[in-house]
């Protein structure tokens, strides 16, 4: 995607992926505000390239759970809202929660948190065992209690969506240009002034960095220090006997500890957790392919909940980028100099927030704050202190699996 430098756009964003494509036809579309996209790569190359898109709304704060609401109705009205084929599969979901001893109180907060995403227009409900079984007969369901069950989630084809979204923000005035890294943020005082590149300065008042783990790096020399680590994350591509089908639901299955959907016909996308799936990295420098064992131990992953798995064929898979932050909530808002902003640290979860975090980042950069969402627990100023470690709910789950980040 190519197209003439802007004058002097009114916005840099850095970053081509949902977060920052999604501000790009935000205010592209508002009209009256020149958008500059500078993506280093092709739109999608990081993380919401290598995602599993999967619209979980299934949350235990009310504000993350507002966003992944908002960002679902987006998805699943993309023809009409964002324009071109629909992007959306509504296949169900199911939220296992771990019951084991020491989690009993779980169940207690799952009631809770339902009645949390009802009140906010989502469909969810408890399921029982028995309930479970008849959803999903092929699987096993001894371990698991009550779980959450959202009949019109599912996933998304993340780079067709993030392509789309790109493209209806170019249809809507913006420019993007790939292949274009940002080598530093330039500062005009205590303000921003733009964004350098190998061709010169983009001169800008305003620079919102949507980078993910990229994001701490281009902030260097501002000032501003975000608490982002990357770390590497893998799935992989199964191909399904014949025995699973129809196919299974979307599973985020901490009971489990995996996370799993449909991949195209017969095939399976999975995610394993646990620490040693959850590696620190260099995001220059991480290696992209499977580890050699990867595909016998998300078959056996999975085979766990779904017996008949145990026959799949391992196809391939690949491993991506979490954008983590100290506790696993992304960062939007503004950050000192003046005119800095940013949206990122989503910590393997903001792809089906993206499309609504750009909007509310559109609202700040145009000086109408939402009135939505409560932006206030999103803010960089919170890792200054101690505040960071305060719970964002009551009603949050406690974990025998790790995923990287909780719900």
């Amino acid at each position: 995607m190519s197209a003439p430098w802007q004058p002097s756009p009114d916005v840099v964003i850095v970053g081509g992926g949902i977060m920052g494509v999604s501000l790009a036809w935000h205010l592209a579309r508002r009209g009256g505000t020149r958008v500059t996209l500078l993506e280093r790569s092709v739109i999608a190359a990081g993380a919401s390239g290598k995602t599993g898109a999967l619209l979980r709304r299934h949350y235990s704060n009310r504000p993350e759970a507002v966003l992944a609401q908002r960002g679902w109705e987006t998805f699943a009205a993309w023809p009409e809202l964002v324009g071109g084929d629909p992007v959306h599969t509504p296949s169900g979901l199911i939220v296992t929660i771990d019951a084991s001893p020491g989690h009993e109180a779980n169940v207690e907060r799952l009631h809770r948190n339902v009645a949390m995403q009802n009140a906010i227009g989502i469909p969810s409900r408890v399921v029982t065992r028995a309930e479970l079984q008849d959803l999903q007969p092929h699987a096993w369901w001894e371990d698991v209690s009550h779980a959450a069950y959202e009949p019109d989630s599912g996933y998304v084809d993340a780079i067709a969506a993030t392509r789309g979204m790109a493209m209806a923000a170019q249809d809507a005035g913006a420019v993007i240009r790939e292949g274009v890294a940002v080598q530093e943020i330039v500062l005009d005082g205590d303000r921003v002034g733009g964004a350098r590149t190998r061709d010169g300065v983009i001169p800008a008042e305003r620079v919102v960095i949507a980078a993910g783990p990229w994001t701490p790096a281009l902030l260097a020399g501002t000032g501003v220090t975000v608490p982002i680590t990357a770390l590497r994350v893998q799935i992989a591509i199964l191909q399904r006997p014949l025995s699973v089908e129809p196919p299974h639901l979307v599973y985020l299955d901490t009971a489990a500890g995996i996370f799993c959907r449909p991949w195209g016909a017969g095939r399976t996308m999975i995610g394993v957790g646990g620490g040693d799936q959850h590696d620190p990295a260099d995001p220059d420098r991480y290696e992209p392919r499977n580890d050699p064992d990867y595909g016998q131990q998300a078959i056996a992953a999975i085979a766990r909940r779904i017996p008949a798995m145990r026959d799949a064929v391992y196809l391939h898979g690949h491993a991506g980028l979490y954008d983590m932050t100290p506790d696993a909530h992304p960062i939007i808002g503004s950050a000192a100099p003046d005119g800095l902003f940013v949206m990122a640290g989503f910590s393997g979860a903001g792809f089906k927030k993206g499309p609504a975090a750009a909007e509310a980042m559109a609202g700040l950069l145009l000086g109408t704050a939402p009135d939505w969402v409560d932006l206030h627990p999103f803010r960089l100023e919170r890792f200054a202190s101690d505040d960071w470690q305060r719970s964002w709910s009551s009603d949050e789950y406690t974990f025998s699996s790790d995923f990287g980040h909780g719900l």
